[in-house]
């Protein structure tokens, strides 16, 4: 009878520990589904106490925006079709914010 016992507890608990993993891979795949698929959230206003500053960023970003768009060589890896280089960014900084630090 102890034999009997032994084999549905350990049955039991194979069967709680696969039903463990299967739920948690459902739900790790869900949480996934979430975060590729999230909306794109409204941007808060620009208030950094400097109102130079303040309009100088938007400027800042929109140059990165378009050297990204402009920049086609193919040389780059992949990831710089969508994102700046460390020279966009350079660039960019010394035509906007770079002009006014004096």
């Amino acid at each position: 009878m102890n034999e009997s016992k032994i084999f549905f507890a350990t049955k039991a608990t194979g069967i709680f520990a696969a039903l463990m993993v299967v739920g948690a891979f459902a739900l790790s795949q869900t949480a996934i589904t979430d975060i590729a698929y999230g909306e794109a959230v409204p941007l808060i206003p620009i208030n950094t106490g400097n109102s130079n500053l303040n309009n100088e960023l938007p400027l800042f970003y929109d140059c990165i925006e378009e050297a990204v768009d402009n920049s086609l060589s193919s040389t780059e890896p992949n990831y710089f079709k969508e994102e700046p280089t460390r020279a966009e960014v350079r660039g960019c900084y010394a035509d906007t914010i770079g002009n006014s630090i004096k």
